[in-house]
This record gives structure tokens, sequence and C-alpha cells, in this order.
């Protein structure tokens, strides 16, 4: 057995370790006050700021002005975008005061240069501008109080008013009417007009048919109830009873489609408003008397559905109006139409004559006007048959007896006139011969009156005139034949056009009262000259006579197409491109390629490029384009080209621009418009006759299409490739 020594117990007074000395308990200070941006004049003494609001305590102890640039609970990189938003809003306002000044009259040019010299007290120089901005884009008529013709906000009799977009009112900076100095001239002071939306992308969209809440994304970004209750909740309200002619109730009776909130007045409205005004295909106040009184002389059911589908893509309660027979209104209205008209089929009418002519339009904007032209030709066969061009009428169309003679002989002659002068448009247009290839014998409606119906009277002269330029330029036996007709027969023909330019009346003119159907008809003048003088315009033309009125043809052309920048410039800042005739696409695409080809003759540096003046109105007719993609199919396969040849040009193009162009570049976006497009339209002019096919927008998506197959091909036989066993 071991031996080990006894355990002990451990002794209780055993010391404990020595405890590390600690150091000596030290007062702690207060936690700094964080503040996300000092106020300017701490900034600049280099103080601490502690952020305290209206007046920090540095500020107050020393005295001296406190002046945040921060928001309140507003961080320096929220600050910093707002800024950039501010610079951006000014630089817009800055643009559209120096177009203002570069294209109006001199006395509303001094006018404004006026108010800018004039001293106003306690206004910076930033709302000083906005200001000026905001007289320039609501209130220049204040300067004119002797125009024949009003405002579009003034509301009178059977002229209902426009209300600007919803994005105008969820942009305002400013809800207050109080604070514009010029409220009292607008039907919506707290709502500023823009040249144009963002991409469509970035645009909001409504739920339904008729979705007259019209709520935005987000809830979140409601705004104030002062600017918007109005618009989102009741839009129209603003428009007095007696601005919307009653008669226009009746319209409900006339279509299956259901109305929702008032929908069918308001597209009926919309139409007197923009294409009426312009194409007048029937008289209003008859049209209007057989709607409300249920008479189906000058009105019918086909009409009406004709008329609310092309009405459809004037309003932004219809959705997707961008997207060709989509499950919309328009779609329920055209295809209501449709219908009707297969249950009419040899059923001929002055009704059924001008229901051809709005389903034209309504094809033509979805990019379909090949479809279309059947229903033209139809138009133009009725008409014949009606005997609106025969001086003696078919013994076989007798005049109901309940109608007055001379309803029914008005009724004749505006829908004679108003077809004869849209095919000639639509020939010009579209690059087709005329199919009415003369005037109708009836006398041009509403001679009683000069400055009634003056519009109207004055284009039915004016293509008369074109009837005789589409037979000199057209030949009908070879319609691709690139024999250039006489020059002094072409000189004639300029001499005439202008001519009736210049003897105008003074309420047509564009300048002096700038309404959308004043600045389209000037437009149109302008490009009818560029047409006519285009044969000879070719430089590498080997006829002598091209060449010996070659330069003459030229100079008129560049000045007529600076003339167009002009009045295209004149239509961003005075009505925007929310609301347009779309007819204006044409002049938009002859501007567009007139200025690229004035861009390519002048400057070659980069630099003197964007600063130039066709640049500039190269700039303007993207914009057009962008903003009339979003509610026009067809404006969408012309912007596409139009970017597309910039950037083969080496053309830089503006961010909205590039920004919208990847969505039509797209391939899912391709093929849809190779499947829909149906088109002879030539957005190139400048395309010679033995290229016209290859020029025409059929040829041009098909090669698009053809493009993004062959793209697929090759990424489907590299993928086949790289995934194949290698052979040994």
């Amino acid at each position: 057995m071991a031996n080990f020594r006894p355990l002990q117990p451990a002794p209780m007074d055993q010391e404990q370790p020595p405890q590390p000395q600690t150091r000596p308990l030290l007062t702690q200070k207060p936690k700094r006050t964080v503040t996300l941006g000092a106020c300017v004049a701490c900034r600049k003494r280099k103080s601490k700021c502690d952020g305290s609001r209206p007046v920090c305590t540095c500020c107050s102890q020393k005295d001296t002005e406190c002046i945040y640039e921060l928001g309140p609970n507003e961080k320096p990189s929220q600050a910093m975008k707002r800024k950039n938003e501010e610079m951006q809003g000014e630089l817009s306002n800055l643009r559209q005061l120096y177009d203002f000044l570069r294209l109006r009259p001199e006395q509303e040019a001094l006018e404004i240069l006026r108010r800018i010299r004039s001293n106003a007290p306690d206004t910076t120089p930033s709302q000083r501008i906005q200001e000026l901005a905001d007289f320039v884009r609501h209130g220049d008529l204040l300067i004119q109080p002797s125009l024949a013709q009003p405002a579009r906000h003034h509301s009178e009799p059977g002229h209902p008013v426009t209300l600007p977009p919803l994005r105008l009112a969820l942009d305002s900076p400013n809800s207050d009417p109080s604070s514009f100095p010029f409220s009292a001239s607008l039907p919506f002071p707290s709502m500023l007009s823009m040249a144009s939306d963002g991409p469509a992308s970035q645009r909001r969209r409504h739920a339904s048919d008729a979705d007259v809440s019209a709520r935005s994304d987000s809830q979140s970004s409601l705004p104030p109830p002062t600017s918007l209750e109005a618009i989102l909740h009741s839009p129209w309200s603003a428009v007095p009873d007696d601005a919307v002619d009653s008669r226009l109730a009746a319209v409900r009776h006339w279509t299956s489609v259901p109305d929702e909130s008032n929908l069918l007045v308001l597209l009926l409205s919309s139409w007197h408003t923009w294409e009426y005004r312009y194409f007048h295909f029937l008289d209003w106040d008859i049209f209007l008397d057989d709607l409300a009184n249920r008479q189906t002389d000058f009105c019918s059911k086909l009409l009406v559905n004709a008329i609310l589908a092309s009405a459809s893509f004037q309003s932004p309660l219809v959705k997707d109006r961008s997207k060709p027979f989509s499950d919309n209104i328009m779609t329920q209205f055209y295809k209501e139409a449709r219908r009707l008209w297969e249950v009419d089929e040899g059923r001929d009418s002055i009704t059924r004559l001008q229901a051809a002519l709005c389903l034209y339009m309504v094809l033509g904007k979805h990019g379909r006007d090949k479809v279309g032209h059947n229903f033209l030709v139809e138009a133009c066969r009725i008409a014949q048959a009606l005997g609106l061009f025969r001086l003696s009428p078919s013994t076989t169309i007798q005049k109901p007896p309940r109608v007055p003679n001379w309803k029914w002989e008005r009724t004749r002659a505006v829908t004679a006139w108003a077809l004869f002068n849209f095919q000639l448009s639509m020939s010009f247009t579209y690059s087709f011969p005329t199919i009415v290839k003369t005037q109708p014998p009836l006398q041009i409606p509403y001679g009683e009156s000069p400055e009634r119906e003056a519009l109207f009277r004055s284009e039915c002269e004016r293509h008369v005139i074109i009837l005789d330029c589409a037979n000199a330029l057209l030949d009908p036996d070879d319609i691709h034949s690139d024999i250039p007709p006489k020059p002094e027969l072409i000189e004639i023909l300029y001499l005439r056009l202008k001519s009736w330019w210049d003897s105008r009346l003074a309420i047509l003119d564009p300048l002096k009262v700038p309404t959308p159907e004043n600045l389209l008809t000037a437009m149109q003048y302008h490009v009818s000259v560029i047409r006519l003088l285009q044969p000879f315009v070719d430089r590498d033309s080997s006829y002598e006579r091209v060449r010996n009125y070659r330069d003459r043809a030229r100079s008129i052309t560049r000045s007529t197409i600076k003339e167009l920048r002009r009045l295209l410039a004149l239509h961003e800042v005075r009505h925007g491109w929310n609301n347009v005739i779309p007819y204006v696409l044409h002049p938009i695409m002859v501007t567009s390629f007139g200025s690229l080809e004035d861009i390519a003759l002048g400057s070659p540096s980069p630099f003197s490029i964007e600063t130039s003046e066709p640049y500039q109105g190269l700039v303007t007719c993207l914009r057009a384009l962008v903003t009339l993609s979003s509610f026009v199919f067809y404006a969408q396969p012309l912007f596409r080209l139009l970017t597309q040849t910039c950037q083969n040009m080496g053309i830089e193009l503006p961010y909205e621009a590039t920004n919208a162009l990847d969505q039509y570049q797209s391939e899912e976006w391709t093929k849809n418009a190779a499947a829909l497009l149906s088109s002879q339209y030539i957005a190139d002019m400048r395309k010679t006759a033995t290229d016209i096919e290859n020029a025409r927008m059929d040829a041009v998506v098909s090669r698009w299409n053809a493009l993004a197959l062959s793209s697929d091909d090759d990424k489907a036989s590299s993928t086949v490739e790289q995934g194949a066993p290698e052979k040994g």
C-alpha cells in the first residue's frame, strides 16, 4: 500500500488574487445631434450646425440669416436629384422662351422682352423664368385681343374645352392658383403645359376603357385635391353645361356599346374638336339634328360607331390606344361598325360614304391603310352612284319628302367636296393615283358668309390646285415613271399654290390664329409644295429639264422645310403633342427627312450639328413621335425608321429618343409590327420613282423582320455548333 501525504483542508483566510487597477469612471458627453445638412451660413463659417429650424442655434447666437438648401428630413442625394429636376425644368422653360421669341410675331416678342426687363420685387430669377414660361404657354393670347377665334380653353357653345392630360396635374410643381400671376385667364391654373411626354413605358395606364377615376400606379403619389379632384374624379366637370351641345346626349341611342361615365358624349365632342374641324366629313349641325331627333336621313348607327372608333384615339380615357385591335372600347366601336357595314351591304347612302372615310382613318392610324384603301374606293363608288359628281343626279336617288331642299343640297355639296379633298390628300400622302379625277360640279358650300367654315372652303380651293398637281406628277398609265414633268408647268402650279396661300383670310393665318387645324393646314400646304418640286431636286438625274430647274426647286424646298420646322415648333409650344390631329404625322416625317438632308449638307463638325437649326427641328420631330407613339400605333414604326436613319448618319439622339427606341427594336415588337402593318406610305419623300416600292413602309418593316429572323437563326446555329461533339 503506497504511503501518501494526508490531505489538509484549505485555509479559510486565503488571500484573494490582486485585482487589476481600473481607471476612474468619466462622465460621458451626450451624443452629437446628427443633422442631414447644415445651413448655408454654417457651411461658410465651417461651424457645427445643429439643424434647428427655422433658425439654427449658431445663427441665432451670431444673429445671421439662416437658410437651408435641404428640405426638412431631406437627404443630400434627394436634394441633388431635386436640384437637377429644377435645373432641367428651368432649361426647358428657357428653351420655350427662346422658341417663342424666335417664332412669334414681333409684337408678341416685344411684349415678352418688356416683361423680362420689368422689375419684379421679391421674385427670384428662377421664379421669374417660370412665370414668363407659364405666360408663354397659357397666357400669350392676352396680348392678342383682336383675334377672331378664341383660344381652345375658352368655352363657347359647341366648342368644348379640351382638358390637358393627367400627367400635367401629377407633375405640376405648383397647385396654388393664387401664386400664378395670370391664373385668371386659365381654365386650369395649377397645370403647366408640356411640350412632350416621356416614353410610353413611363406613362400611367388606365384600368378600364372609361376609367374616369384614373388613379395613378401608387396611391402614395396622389397629389393635392385642389389640382386633381376636377381631373381625376370628374375630369370634364370643369366644362360648363352650355359648352357641350345638348344634342350630343342622344348618342347613346345609336350604338350598342355601353356608355360609361358619359364617355360617348366626350368622344363625340373630342372628334368634333380635332378631326372634324380639319377634314369636315359632314355638316355638324345637320348631323346633330338627326342624331337628337333619331332621324336616319343624315345620321346612322354605322356612321356614329365609325366616328366613335376614330374619336377613341383622342381620349386618354381609352386604354391601349396604341395597340391595334386590343380589348378596349375603340375595338368595340370598330367591330360594331364593321358588322353594320356588312348588314347594310348594297345600300348606298351619304351616311355610308361618310362612315367609309372614318373607317379608313381608323385603319390608317393602325398602320393598315392598304386594307383601308378598299373603304376609300367604295366611298368614291358610292359618290358616283349618288350623283355627287354629276350635274344631273340619277332619278333613282330621291330626296326624302320631309327633308328641306336646302338641307339636302348642302349635305350633298359638303359630302362631295369633303370626299374630293380627302382622297386627293391621301393620294399625295400614300403615293397612289387619284380615284376621283374631276372636281365636284356642285358649288362649294357655305358661300353665304365668307368667314363661315372658312377653313373648309379654303381647303376646297387648294385641292382644286392639288388635282392639277397630281395629274402633272402621276402618269395614270405608268405611275412608276421617273420622267419629270415640264418645269414650266411645275412653276405655274407652284405660283397658283402660292397665290392661294397669300390670299387666305386672316382668321386662317397660323401665326395669328394658331389653332391645330390652322397649323396643320399650313403644314400641308408646305408639304404640297415639296411634293410638287420633288422630281427636280434629285442631284443624280440626267434629264436636262431637271438640271435647268434644280437650283430653284432646291432653294424653294430648303425654305419650305425651314418653315415646316417653325410651324412644328409653334405647335409644340402652343398645344404640345398629347392631343393632336393624327394626320400631323405626315408633315412630321417630311420635316424630319428634310432636316436630315440639311444636316448632311451642313457643317461636318458634330459640335455645330447639335446647335444648328435643322438639328433642333429634328429633335422637335422626335419628341412629337415619342408622344404620338403612346396613342397612335403607326407613329411607332415611323419613329423607329427615323431614329435608325439618324444613327446610320452618326447623329446623336436625345435621351428620351434612345430610351423609347429600345422598346421598338425588340424582337417581339418587330414580329408584331410585321404581322400587323399593311401600308403603302413612303416616309422619305426623297426616294426616287425607281425605288418607290422598296421605300414603302411595308417593305421597310419586312426587312426589319427578316433581319430579326436571320438573327434568331444565327443564334440557333451557334448554339448547335457549340453543343455538338468534336470529331476525332
